[in-house]
C-alpha cells in the first residue's frame, strides 16, 4: 500500500443529508475513511448495503472505517460493532478500521482483547488502529503506549492524530521517523496554540504547525497508507484544496527512502551521501 491522501466523511446515521452527494463532493481527492459515532444506530438502523452502493458508480474508496464509538469496557457490545464494521470493510476492499481506546484499565481490557477480538481480526485479516489521545483515563494513551501495546500483535496498530497530541513540532517529527512502522493510519490537521483548539486546516495561519515539514517527515518514513485529513465542520470547503496540497507534497517526496523532486526541472534532485 502507498501513501494516499483521504478525507473523513462521516455517514449520515439519522439521514440528515445525503450519502451519495457526500462522495460525489469528495470525488476529486478519490479516498475516503468512512466514519460512525453511534453504536447502537450503527447497529440498529445503518443499512450497510446503503453505506457501499455509491462506491463503485462514483470509482471512489474507502482507506479505512472509523468504527461507532463504542466503548471497550463494554465488551460485547464493542466486539458486536466492530464485527459489524469488519463486515462492510470486506465489502469495502478495506483493510484498516480505527477506534477510540476509551477509558479503561489496560490489565482488564488486554485479556478481553485477546478473548473477543482478536479471533475476528485474524480470521478477516483486518488491522485495528488504535487513535492516539493524551491524559491517562483512556487505557492506552499516546504513541508510546499504543506501539508497545502492537508489539506482536500484527492485527494492531496506531492512527496517529496531530491535533489529539499537543506536542511541539520537533516532538511530533521525531514520532513520525520512529513509529513509521507502527503507524497505519495518520488523522491530520492543524490546531491552534490553545489546547481546545483542534482539527484546523493543515495551513491555517493561526495554527503552530507547518504541515510541509509534517508531509515530507512522513513520505521519508516506513509509513504507508492513508493519511486522513479530520477538519471542523466550518472548515469544510478547505478539504479538497488541502488534500490535493498534501497529495502533491507527499507525491515530490516519491516512495519511503526516495528524494524529492526539483519541481522546475521536473528530476530527482541529488540525494545527500548517507
Amino acid at each position: 500500500m502507498s501513501i494516499h491522501v483521504a478525507i473523513r466523511a462521516a455517514y449520515p446515521e439519522q439521514g440528515n443529508y445525503d450519502w451519495s452527494q457526500m462522495l460525489a463532493f469528495l470525488q476529486p481527492v478519490g479516498f475516503v475513511e468512512v466514519a460512525f459515532y453511534r453504536p447502537e444506530l450503527f447497529l440498529d438502523q445503518v443499512r450497510l448495503e446503503d453505506v457501499v452502493a455509491p462506491f463503485a458508480s462514483l470509482g471512489i474508496a474507502a482507506t479505512s472505517i472509523h468504527m461507532a464509538q463504542a466503548r471497550v469496557g463494554e465488551i460485547h457490545t464493542f466486539a458486536a460493532v466492530l464485527a459489524r464494521t469488519v463486515t462492510l470493510a470486506r465489502e469495502l476492499s478495506c483493510p484498516l478500521i480505527v477506534a477510540h481506546p476509551t477509558p479503561g484499565q489496560l490489565v482488564d481490557v488486554a485479556p478481553q482483547v485477546e478473548t473477543y477480538l482478536q479471533p475476528l481480526l485474524e480470521d478477516s485479516g483486518i488491522v485495528l488502529c488504535w487513535e492516539t489521545f493524551e491524559g491517562k483515563r483512556r487505557f492506552l494513551a499516546g504513541i508510546e503506549g499504543i506501539a508497545a501495546f502492537c508489539a506482536g500483535r500484527p492485527h494492531h496498530a496506531a492512527c496517529y492524530d496531530t491535533s489529539h497530541l499537543h506536542k511541539a513540532q520537533d516532538e511530533l517529527l521525531a514520532d513520525v521517523a520512529a513509529y513509521g512502522r507502527q503507524i497505519r493510519v495518520y488523522h491530520l490537521s492543524n490546531r491552534g496554540p490553545g489546547p481546545t483548539q483542534q482539527h484546523l486546516p493543515l495551513r491555517d495561519p493561526t495554527g503552530v504547525l507547518d504541515f510541509r515539514r509534517v508531509l515530507e517527515a512522513i513520505a521519508r518514513s516506513d509509513f504507508s497508507g492513508p493519511l486522513v485529513l479530520e477538519y471542523l465542520h466550518e472548515f469544510h470547503e478547505q478539504l479538497i484544496p488541502d488534500a490535493l496540497w498534501a497529495g502533491s507534497i507527499v507525491e515530490l517526496i516519491g516512495p519511503p527512502g526516495g528524494c524529492m523532486t526539483d519541481s522546475s526541472a521536473g528530476q530527482p534532485a541529488t540525494c545527500p551521501a548517507g
